[in-house]
Formats: C-alpha cells, sequence, structure tokens
C-alpha cells in the first residue's frame, strides 16, 4: 500500500468508518452491567458540544474519540501505527497531521515539481531562475542578485539550491493564499502578544479568535508538503554525494540571507532572518537574532557533526512559524537546542518541522516548544538516541486552537520534564508550580473568566517508539486535553516512569479528551501526588488510560484510576502482571466510581461512567478500599443507591481476561498471490 494511500485511509478510519468489533468481548459486558449502564456506549452527553458556537473548529478525531470513548484506545494505536510507518518520512509525518488537521488534501510528491524542473533545466542558470521569484514580490521589486560563479557553486549542488529556492516561491504563494482573509493589522507581533503572552483585550480587533475560521488549512498543508519535499531531496542529495565541492557562499535577499558552506569547518553562525542555510560537516553554533515581522519562511539543513542551536527570542529559530513555514534539518550529532518561547517546531498560524537524525540530544526551551501548535501544524522528529527535552508548560506536543501537535522519538532512553519552577504560568490547582500543557496536550481557550468567547481546542500527541523513559510534569500533562482539546501520549515499550500532580495521564476537563496508551510488557510505575489522572474526566470530557501488560506500579490520591466526575467518561485499563495500587485518599474514590460536584441538579440524570479493569495477575490493593480485590466484579459507591442514576455508573474487574478491544490494526494487506 502507498504511504499517501495509506494517509487516506486513516483519515477516513479517524472520521468513524473504523469499529473496533473485539470491544463485545468479556468482561466489558458484565462490568457495564454492573456499573448499571448496559447499553451505553460510554459516550458522555454531547448536547453541549454539538450547540458549541465553536462546532466547525472540533477537530474530527476529538469528535470521534467523544463519541465513542470505548473504541478510543483502538483509535489511538492505528493512529500511532501509522506515524510508526511514517516516522522515517518527515513528510508523510506533515501529511499525517494534515489529515487529523481535518485538512482534505491529496498532494503527490514527484509529479508536482516536473513544471519547475523543466523550467529549472532550460535556463541558462538554474540559480538564478530559482531567485527569480522574489523579484516580484513587494519587498524584492527592483532586486537584482549579484550570484557567484560556477565555479565558486557548481553543479549539480547549485541547481539543488535552486530547486529549494523555486519550492520556496510557489510555498509563499500558497501562505498569500492560506491567509489572505485576514483583516489590515495582523502581524506576528500582535499575534504573539495574544496568543503566546496571553495579552488579549476585551473585544480588540484584529482578534486571533476570530481569525481562525479564515485559515484556509488545505493552503497551509500543501505550501509546507511542497517544501518539506524539497528539503528531503536536498538533504538526501548531500547524503548521497561522495565528495561534494568546497563551497563558502552568502546571498542577503530582500526575504532573508542564502548560505551555503560545505567546507567541514566548525563555524559561528550568527543569523537573523535566515532563508535557507546549508551547512554540511563540522561541529557548529548557531545563534539566531530575533525575526523581522515580513520573514516569513525559514529552513536549515546540517549535515554532520554536533551542532549547537540558540534562540534567545520568541520565535527566531528555523523550526519556529509565525504566518509562515520553518523548517530545521539536523540529520546526525550529539545536538544542543536552547530556546526561550516559540522555539524548537512551533506554529502560530503556519507550519513548523524540527527533524533530528539521531545522537544524544538536548532540548531546553522555556513555553510553547517542541511541538506547539495554534492556527498550524508543528511536528518533532528525533532519531535513536537518549534525549533529554526540557521545559515549563505548553511544550511537548501541544495543540492550541485549530492546532495539530506531534513530537515523535523512535528510540533510546528518553527523559521529557516540564518543570515546577521557574514559574512561568502557575497552575490554578497549585499555584506554587506550573501549568503543564503538554507531553500530548490540546487545549482551547475558556472564555468564561474573561470576555465569554471561547475557542475550541487542537490536537497534541507524542509518540514514544522505545526505550526506558522518564516523563515528568505537574498539571494537565501525559495525554490531557482541556476545552474541546484532544491529547495524547503513545508509548510501546520498555520499562517506563510517569510522574504528575493533577489532570494527568489520560484525563481532561471541561468537554475535552485524554488518552494515555501504554503498548508491550513493559514494568511501568505512575505516580501522581494529587488527583485526576489514570482514566478520569471531568465536566462532559473523557479520560482514557490503557496499559497493555507488565508489572506496573500506581500511586494516586483521589478520584484516580477510572473515575468519571461531573457527566464524563473515565476508563482504566491494564491488561496483564502483577500490579500493585496506592490510595492515599481515605475515602478511596478511584478504581472504578463516579461523582458529580453537586447534587440536585439536572445532570443528576444525565451520563456519568467511571470504569476500572485489571485483566490479569496477582495484584495488590489498598485494605482501606474494601471494593476492589483480586477475581472480583465490583459496583462504584453510589450516593442514592436506591435512585439508579445515571449520574452514578461506575464499576470495576479484576480477573483473567484478553483486553476487550485491539490496540493495533486487527488485519494485514493481503498478500498477493504469486505468479504461474
Amino acid at each position: 500500500m502507498h504511504r499517501l494511500a495509506a494517509t487516506f485511509l486513516i483519515a477516513l478510519a479517524l472520521g468513524g468508518l473504523a469499529q473496533a468489533q473485539t470491544q463485545d468481548r468479556p468482561p466489558l459486558p458484565d462490568l457495564l452491567q454492573q456499573a448499571g449502564a448496559a447499553t451505553s456506549r460510554g459516550a458522555p452527553d454531547l448536547t453541549g458540544l454539538d450547540a458549541s458556537p465553536t462546532r466547525e473548529q472540533q477537530l474530527p478525531l476529538f469528535r470521534a474519540v467523544m463519541a465513542a470513548p470505548l473504541e478510543a484506545p483502538y483509535r489511538a494505536g492505528v493512529l500511532g501505527d501509522f506515524l510508526r510507518d511514517a516516522a522515517g518520512s518527515p513528510r508523510e509525518l506533515i501529511s499525517l497531521a494534515g489529515a487529523v488537521w481535518g485538512a482534505r488534501l491529496h498532494r503527490p510528491v514527484n509529479s508536482l515539481m516536473a513544471t519547475t524542473e523543466a523550467r529549472l533545466r532550460a535556463a541558462p542558470d538554474p540559480l538564478a531562475a530559482g531567485l527569480a521569484w522574489m523579484a516580484s514580490t513587494k519587498a524584492g521589486a527592483g532586486w537584482e542578485p549579484v550570484l557567484p560563479d560556477h565555479a565558486q557553486l557548481p553543479n549539480p549542488l547549485r541547481y539543488e539550491v535552486a530547486r529549494v529556492l523555486a519550492t520556496m516561491a510557489q510555498s509563499h504563494q500558497f501562505l498569500q493564499r492560506a491567509f489572505e482573509r485576514f483583516p489590515p493589522g495582523v502581524t506576528p507581533q500582535l499575534l504573539r502578544r495574544q496568543a503566546l503572552d496571553d495579552r488579549l483585550t476585551q473585544f480588540e480587533t484584529p482578534d486571533l479568535r476570530q481569525l481562525l475560521p479564515l485559515v484556509e488549512r488545505e493552503a497551509v498543508l500543501a505550501g509546507m508538503l511542497d517544501l518539506v519535499g524539497a528539503v528531503d531531496r536536498l538533504q538526501r542529495f548531500v547524503k548521497g554525494e561522495a565528495a561534494l565541492p568546497s563551497v563558502a557562499w552568502s546571498l542577503q535577499t530582500p526575504l532573508g540571507w542564502i548560505v551555503v558552506d560545505t567546507t567541514g569547518r566548525n563555524n559561528r553562525h550568527r543569523l537573523k532572518d535566515p532563508l535557507l542555510v546549508l551547512d554540511v560537516g563540522g561541529d557548529d553554533d548557531y545563534e539566531f537574532e530575533a525575526k523581522s515581522d515580513t520573514h516569513k519562511i525559514s529552513v536549515l539543513l546540517d549535515h554532520l557533526g554536533n551542532d549547537s542551536y540558540r534562540a534567545a527570542a520568541p520565535g527566531a529559530d528555523p523550526s519556529s512559524a509565525t504566518l509562515g513555514y520553518g523548517i530545521l534539518w539536523d540529520t546526525e550529532g550529539d545536538d544542543r537546542y536552547q530556546g526561550t518561547q516559540q522555539a524548537q517546531a512551533s506554529a502560530l498560524f503556519g507550519a513548523a518541522l524540527l527533524v533530528d537524525g539521531g545522537g544524544n540530544n538536548r532540548f531546553v526551551a522555556s513555553s510553547r516548544s517542541q511541538a506547539h501548535a495554534i492556527a498550524g501544524l508543528a511536528v518533532l522528529v528525533s532519531g535513536g538516541g537518549d534525549d533529554e527535552f526540557t521545559a515549563q508548560t505548553y511544550s511537548q506536543a501541544t495543540g492550541g486552537p485549530l492546532g495539530v501537535a506531534m513530537l515523535v522519538d523512535t528510540g533510546g532512553n528518553d527523559r521529557y520534564t516540564l518543570a515546577k519552577l521557574p514559574l512561568v504560568r502557575p497552575s490554578p490547582q497549585l499555584p506554587d508550580r506550573n501549568t503543564s500543557m503538554g507531553q500530548g496536550a490540546g487545549y482551547g481557550l475558556r472564555g468564561l473568566f474573561f470576555d465569554g468567547r471561547s475557542t475550541a481546542g487542537g490536537m497534541g500527541l507524542l509518540l514514544d517508539m522505545a526505550g526506558n523513559d522518564r516523563y515528568e510534569a505537574q498539571v494537565f500533562a501525559q495525554g490531557a486535553g482541556y476545552y474541546e482539546g484532544l491529547g495524547m501520549l503513545l508509548d510501546d515499550g520498555g520499562n517506563d516512569h510517569f510522574e504528575a500532580a493533577w489532570y494527568a495521564m489520560g484525563a481532561s476537563a471541561h468537554y475535552a479528551a485524554g488518552i494515555l496508551l501504554k503498548r508491550g510488557i513493559g514494568n511501568d510505575v505512575y505516580r501522581s501526588t494529587h488527583e485526576m489522572v489514570l482514566g478520569t474526566g471531568n465536566d462532559f470530557s473523557v479520560g482514557v488510560f490503557v496499559d497493555e501488560g507488565g508489572d506496573d506500579d500506581y500511586t494516586v490520591g483521589q478520584l484516580s484510576l477510572g473515575v468519571a466526575f461531573a457527566n464524563s467518561t473515565g476508563l482504566f485499563v491494564d491488561g496483564a502482571g502483577n500490579d500493585r495500587y496506592t490510595v492515599m485518599s481515605p475515602t478511596c474514590r478511584a478504581l472504578g466510581a463516579a461523582d458529580l460536584h453537586e447534587w440536585g441538579t439536572p445532570r443528576e440524570s444525565l451520563p456519568n461512567l467511571g470504569l476500572f479493569m485489571d485483566l490479569g495477575g496477582v495484584d495488590s490493593y489498598p485494605a482501606h478500599c474494601a471494593r476492589a480485590a483480586n477475581n472480583s466484579l465490583w459496583a462504584g459507591p453510589r450516593t442514592w443507591p436506591r435512585l439508579d442514576l445515571r449520574s452514578e455508573a461506575a464499576a470495576g474487574v479484576d480477573g483473567q481476561w484478553p483486553l476487550p478491544f485491539a490496540l493495533r490494526l486487527m488485519t494485514r494487506p493481503a498478500v498477493p498471490a504469486a505468479p504461474r
């Protein structure tokens, strides 16, 4: 199956065509019966979502998860498998992100450049032809470049550089199309103030919230796909050339700097508005100055060496984009990335990509970084190696309004930290620590406490494909959703450690969804200091947690381990292994429970479903949680047992059962018969 065809199929599957038929196997029917919800599909009441003024901004996958939470593990697993298959192709990762974004676009990689390549090959100088488009822009009117001769920049390298520049011309046109409906006065500076600094005046004009429906998603995606395809070809050319000519050439253009250095020296680059940078060889040091408001496209490709990238200003590094495109591609080496806000694959009305091909890397930023997107796409992919990701808030796969952000790490023993201090954005739940909103988080803007105008959230997905990993965060993290947003953390294999405080590990609040899916047989540790973790939803939300196997250790406060609060759905599943559960709350509102924050309201008649399943091994339960025991089926506690309210539907089960749903595709492509 061609990968682009697979992308199309997954887009259909996310729309609801794929049904995990295995969900009716035991113990799920008995568990629903015990909870008093025998006919339930597990969905919370969706009336509010359907009536939301931002209904059209809700992402398709988010809607699918909310409508059928019991199918969420299957959907998450299938998406994870497609991302795993695409991990070696950043263009396909962008294509998948676009499909999840709801952009309906099929754009073949080979046929699109045929006309451009024919023009370049027919030109007396392909480099001059590749740059000619700049003279037609407002900034480049009348510009005539002084070009290197063919001895200074020979073919075929000259042609390959020209090809990327020509692709930029086409991507630049797509950017103009994508945002052509924006009113005057929309600048990167204004958008950063409103979206990143949270300094938005009530009923200000322009208002980023009013811009969201004006974005043409297909145009954003088309231009980024073309650009990533061109950079991919350039990096394959550089890798494949046995002896590149030694070139050191730079040119300042109306749209930014072009730098080509293949000398192999240890360079120190100080760059403002890089348009295209190619550096081959050497341990290089890059420092990026603040971008101009008119700078829309940045591409940096570094091949070989242990490199350092520093950006002191928000949005300065090439892998960030505001009203534009940004790509930073490092093919190999032990690299260091240092940023503040909006760095390391961060898109604000545009698309951003950071590719690190391997090595032991360190990523450090403060906020809105390491795969963060608002009204756009952001992808960070890191190859095998022991990586460290450190930030404070809104980082490590965070999708804001109309944004899709993905962080894919293909291997190694990695560490993801969203630190408690220094305080960048104090949490309303725990003011002495940051709101993490990362490690797979999707969030919207809830206008209830501002001017009453809200925006639907986006999707953040973190996929770690292998290794013994450590995740540390505070509030809203590790598969967390907030206000019409969807967050997912998918970890495949290894003995992993998860730590957080509140709203984490498959948790959500306020019409949102969060999923943590741990596949493979690993002995994992899950620690929470407070509450609302491990398959918990609050306020018409969905929280899903699944651990496929291994001897696991769980420690929580309260309202965790398969708990539904305020008309939500909470699902906790541990598939196999000898597990240990510690619940620090003396009331033990955990292990399959459903509750409301207030009785005597119409919410008492609306669905609220909390399910706990441990499906193998000899397990240890807290003595004060009297309901839970090995080889048992129990109903959750009820405040009003005689009323049999749907708002108190909860149950738990411990026994030897198979998982009640698939975590991977259930079929494989048919093998063609051998020719006779």
